[in-house]
């Protein structure tokens, strides 16, 4: 019996401590808790990969080949940080890179952000661990990106201003009335729910072969509002062009029939 209570206290009983102190580091800092504060949920995952190594060297110590573990650890950490290095090359460049992200001041991005990795499909940061960042798209698509990759990467961030625009451009007819056109499709953008900011600008973005090609900001205060409102403001700007009989030009094909 008291070497069964031996081995459970020795190499069984360390692994569920580590396991409980993970469970509590869960709850009081969950992934909706350290939204928006991207390096307290690396330190999460600092703290957690500590718990589990302590847990780790704990046990090996009572093993009689490793009862020298720190001692031996200790003396030769001069050695085992080359072999470390020369073997984990990439996994501590993600580890120092997750660092250098999660700790600046100037960091590019936070948990929540929609970002865009250089090629790599726009989508919102979910969380950032010891290797990756993890990036979830509209898609629902889950990218888990090195911390190497993102930290010597051209990142866009979409979400660190107040608003978010995008451009949406109509074509009218030659002989048309350009004032009156402009001033319907910014009172449709000025009018929709979602839009923010001021009345917009209508330019005019270039004179084509069959039609002026007019071109606005729809402006909103989330990201995820803009594509809809752009859809709605298009959809309502070609009703209101229709009741006003303003000509929206498309490509028409006339077909000669000659007498044979």
């Amino acid at each position: 019996m008291k070497e069964v209570l031996a081995i459970f206290l020795k190499y069984i009983l360390p692994f569920i401590v580590a396991y409980i102190l993970n469970l509590i580091l869960n709850k009081y800092l969950s992934k909706e808790l350290l939204r928006g504060k991207l390096h307290l949920m690396f330190l999460k995952g600092i703290i957690t990969a500590v718990i589990w190594a302590a847990a780790v060297f704990y046990a090996m110590a009572w093993i009689p080949a490793f009862s020298k573990t720190w001692e031996t650890a200790i003396a030769s950490s001069g050695i085992a940080a080359v072999v470390l290095g020369l073997a984990a090359q990439s996994t501590l460049a993600n580890v120092f890179a997750g660092i250098a992200l999660s700790a600046s001041r100037s960091r590019p991005f936070d948990i929540g952000d929609r970002i865009a990795i250089d090629s790599i499909e726009p989508g919102y940061v979910e969380n950032i661990t010891l290797r990756h960042t993890v990036i979830k798209t509209y898609q629902n698509e889950i990218i888990y990106v090195p911390n190497s990759v993102v930290g010597s990467a051209t990142i866009v961030n979409y979400t660190q201003e107040k608003s978010f625009s995008f451009p949406i451009t109509v074509s009218v007819a030659y002989g048309t009335n350009m004032r009156k056109a402009m001033d319907i499709i910014a009172d449709v953008i000025e009018s929709h729910p979602k839009h923010y900011g001021p009345r917009p600008n209508v330019l005019c973005k270039s004179c084509d072969d069959s039609g002026v090609t007019l071109r606005a900001l729809v402006e909103t205060r989330d990201f995820k509002d803009n594509p809809t409102s752009c859809s709605d403001c298009l959809v309502e700007i070609m009703n209101r062009f229709k009741e006003a009989n303003i000509e929206i030009p498309y490509n028409k094909l006339v077909v000669m029939q000659g007498n044979e």
